[in-house]
């Protein structure tokens, strides 16, 4: 999986294969609640949203990481919560501050995530 998640981020030619991976998690999670998952992806939207990815947007992104452990422990379902928590963990860490798009293939596989979930009767 971690190969696999790195390769999305860091390689542009992997798309479908992100899209196919995202699609599998989305179906793992479904019991995960989209307010967790959207807030989440809230914080990745407004630095997405600034005219550049810089050291300081890194470092934000990587803040994410304790935010989605503490989400996990507030989950009811913590077990599936683990399988985001462990996904997104690892495509932060292939992002990049000096590869701006990876950040921007980050936010792909987010959005992805995030629409496969809704699409599959996420909560």
């Amino acid at each position: 999986m971690t190969d696999e998640i790195k390769s999305f981020i860091q390689r542009d030619e992997t798309a479908r294969a992100m899209v196919k991976f995202a699609e599998n998690l989305a179906i793992k999670i479904k019991d995960v609640s989209t307010s967790q998952i959207r807030s989440a992806y809230g914080t990745v939207k407004k630095l997405e949203m600034q005219s550049e990815f810089t050291e300081k947007s890194y470092r934000e992104l990587l803040l994410l990481k304790p935010k989605l452990a503490y989400a996990r422990k507030r989950s009811q379902k913590e077990y599936v919560f683990k399988e985001l928590e462990d996904a997104l963990g690892i495509a932060i860490d292939a992002v990049d501050v000096k590869h701006p798009e990876t950040f921007k293939r980050f936010c792909n596989f987010f959005e992805a995530i995030l629409a496969y979930h809704k699409a599959n009767g996420g909560k």
